[in-house]
């Protein structure tokens, strides 16, 4: 059971629900490196999905994973720039173009690429069965909050009542 603080019993504290929203996305990614962890994968979970794109779409570059993952070409480049430092990623030559450098999973990525699809598969259905426990599917109702809020932002709903 969490601590609950300030925020989560105040008569006011829907209003915070980035502030909720964030650290539950904290939980995860420390359960997630700890699943990574545990499986002896050496890069963090916040770059998963970087090495998953890489994996299946390689040779690639980081601006094709920057727009494929919806991130600033900075986090893109940062995620890739630690991937190369852990040994996972390599950038190789594009025969197209030779003023270009594309990047590609190495032996230790590839291997390590394996054990984390396998693990992927194993978190989607915990995820699953936790969006079971809650009675909705909790990835279904962040990506309609999210479309929800795009199409009226907060400012207008507040303005409606």
């Amino acid at each position: 059971m969490r601590d609950e603080n300030f925020i989560d019993t105040h008569r006011l504290g829907s209003a915070f629900i980035a502030y909720q929203l964030e650290r539950l996305a904290e939980l995860i990614v420390a359960q997630g490196n700890d699943m990574l962890d545990a499986a002896g994968i050496t890069f963090p979970s916040r770059a998963v999905s970087t090495v998953l794109y890489i994996g299946e779409h390689q040779p690639t570059s980081t601006a094709d994973i920057a727009r494929a993952l919806g991130q600033p070409h900075q986090v893109a480049t940062q995620r890739v720039d630690l991937l190369i430092r852990l040994g996972i990623v390599e950038r190789v030559d594009d025969p197209d173009d030779g003023r270009r450098r594309l990047l590609r999973l190495t032996r230790q990525g590839a291997a390590q690429f394996e054990v984390l699809t396998a693990r992927l598969a194993n978190a989607s259905l915990a995820f699953e069965a936790l969006s079971d426990e809650l009675g909705c599917n909790l990835s279904a109702v962040i990506q309609r909050a999210a479309d929800a809020l795009l199409n009226a932002p907060l400012l207008t709903r507040m303005k409606d009542n």
